[in-house]
């Protein structure tokens, strides 16, 4: 089929599923015990798409905290786990769109930097894999190579069987454009997380899924 999309892979929180206030809330929770304000400008963009470790990584970094990182991540880790028993929800448009894909004959997956034990959460609460079934991947499964690094992009693909250059990756984050752009596929960058002039790296920016629909109409020759 040339180069027409065939599959949609999807990351997941910003995608998909709601957290991004729970990370700020989160981190504004462990940096305000130390008596610092979270630098969501800097520190956000840097992050998503990120181990809870690495994020960690930036942050003793950034405010030069004298303190070991794993432990960081583990306070990331409960306060989070915390945070996700509390309130989750779908993006909004997401299962609207999805209605449309189901109508289609697109393979699709999520391909994700949430840990596996944050989205049992998100499936207990949401029914995650109604949708996605077992074609749900983590950078857990690539040997925790974080995105911009396109490795679960690529596992996504060789598991749907589609060619990364008949790939369309859905993000909401600089990272994950790079990794997509990385991995021979194209992106769209829906603004639910970032700032517009920080998606430009994608094929294109959405402002919801409906402008996703339109582009692939485009890239298709508006066969569906």
């Amino acid at each position: 089929m040339g180069n027409s999309i065939e599959a949609i892979i999807f990351d997941a929180e910003g995608v998909v599923v709601d957290t991004e206030k729970l990370w700020d809330h989160s981190q504004d929770i462990l940096l305000g015990n130390r008596g610092l304000i979270y630098d969501r400008d800097y520190l956000k963009p840097r992050m998503a798409g990120q181990t809870l470790l690495d994020g960690a990584r930036l942050m003793v970094n950034f405010y030069r905290l004298n303190e070991n990182p794993e432990s960081i991540a583990l306070e990331r880790k409960e306060i989070i786990h915390e945070l996700f028993e509390k309130e989750i929800s779908y993006i909004r448009g997401f299962q609207q769109f999805m209605g449309w894909v189901q109508t289609t004959s697109f393979r699709y997956a999520i391909a994700t930097a949430m840990s596996k034990t944050l989205m049992e959460k998100v499936e207990r609460n949401l029914g995650l894999q109604g949708y996605f079934g077992s074609h749900i991947y983590y950078i857990e499964d690539v040997g925790n190579k974080s995105k911009p690094a396109p490795d679960v992009f690529l596992l996504a693909a060789e598991k749907l069987a589609v060619e990364p250059k008949n790939c369309l990756v859905i993000e909401d984050a600089p990272h994950g454009i790079e990794a997509a752009k990385r991995a021979g596929m194209r992106s769209a960058g829906i603004v639910t997380t970032f700032r517009r002039e920080l998606l430009h790296e994608a094929d294109i920016i959405a402002d919801d899924f409906d402008n996703i629909v339109e582009f692939i109409g485009r890239e298709n020759g508006s066969v569906l």
